[in-house]
């Protein structure tokens, strides 16, 4: 995930899937580059993010069905 801030100015600009499926996270932030190495947001913790930036967060599926 990218910092908080950066993610919320990405759902103006088309992102539309902030956390994804991913396994192997620990992996992926350090191959990535990040300094901490487990970041976590709660489900609740993403949802704000998402209607202060104006939008309505929506839960999917790996196929992108709403959940």
């Amino acid at each position: 995930m990218t910092g908080k801030v950066t993610a919320q100015l990405s759902l103006s600009f088309g992102t539309d899937d902030l956390d994804g499926t991913i396994d192997d996270t620990t992996r992926i932030y350090s191959m990535a580059g990040a300094e901490e190495q487990n970041p976590a947001m709660t489900t609740a913790e993403i949802c704000r993010l998402i209607r202060e930036a104006g939008f309505e967060p929506i839960e999917r599926d790996s196929l992108y069905n709403r959940i």
